[in-house]
């Protein structure tokens, strides 16, 4: 039997549901972003590329900007600290290293050739240069992709599968521990939009009070919508997309890899 506080914790989540829709629609663009082109590159010669480049880098080879990136986000990580909460002359450093990184270093893996290092791995959304993306989630939460690696494809299909969108909450909420939209989603790996992710939501279930995979009915205006993730910047630990705010101001994301023993995958 479920607590008396129930109808109290419906309530609270259909709150914080209502605030998932509007902060997905702000944060993930729903517009297809501009045509451009990328050289193919395969997995392979793509580290080994990145490899020649690490070893000499240079002024303008954007290596300073990856490096305190790397350390800064790692740090946070290590400490618990959400990038919500950094003090603007901390989110105006790590947004110039961001975007320093992108308009000086290109991605050191193909943007169309992401598919098989993102399918079975979590990705945690770490930093945005826009501050409203990270503002507009509930309080307490975090936005995790889970990415799922289809075993019966043998490994070969790695351009369209299926993914969980995650609000994750640090602190339970009324007795609840995440929300997920279950989504299928589609890679282009072609030169027209390559590195493009796009998924469609299909459910949504929640977690509450130990009871998982609980149908959130009235999540359904979100059903067969798409959503957009436009890769710019890639290596495998950091996956950066790009979006425009509603003032057609340009952003930048990261989405950290999160380690396989990490808490917040238990």
């Amino acid at each position: 039997m479920l607590p008396k506080s129930y109808k109290m914790s419906v309530l609270v989540l259909m709150t914080i549901v209502l605030t998932m829709t509007q902060c997905t629609q702000s944060f993930l663009t729903t517009t297809a972003p501009p045509l451009h082109h990328d050289s193919y590159q395969s997995p392979s010669s793509a580290s080994s590329l990145h490899a020649k480049k690490s070893s000499s880098p240079s002024p303008s080879s954007g290596q300073f900007e990856l490096q305190e990136l790397r350390a800064q986000l790692q740090t946070m990580k290590t400490k618990s600290i959400s990038s919500r909460y950094l003090a603007p002359e901390k989110r105006t450093e790590l947004s110039f290293y961001l975007t320093s990184l992108v308009s000086k270093a290109p991605s050191p893996i193909s943007k169309r050739s992401i598919g098989p290092y993102i399918k079975g791995k979590t990705w945690r959304l770490a930093f945005s240069t826009e501050r409203a993306t990270l503002d507009d989630l509930p309080f307490g939460a975090t936005v995790f992709l889970r990415i799922k690696d289809d075993d019966d494809d043998g490994g070969e299909n790695y351009k369209k599968g299926e993914l969980d969108y995650v609000l994750k909450f640090s602190k339970r909420v009324w007795g609840l521990r995440e929300l997920v939209a279950k989504c299928t989603y589609e890679l282009d790996t072609s030169a027209v939009n390559p590195g493009l992710l796009t998924f469609i939501y299909q459910n949504i279930q929640t977690d509450m009070f130990g009871m998982k995979n609980l149908p959130i009915g009235f999540f359904g205006l979100l059903k067969d919508r798409g959503t957009f993730l436009e890769t710019i910047w890639f290596d495998g630990q950091m996956w950066v997309d790009r979006g425009f705010n509603d003032g057609g101001m340009e952003y930048y994301n990261v989405y950290w890899l999160e380690d396989e023993e990490d808490e917040w995958n238990q």
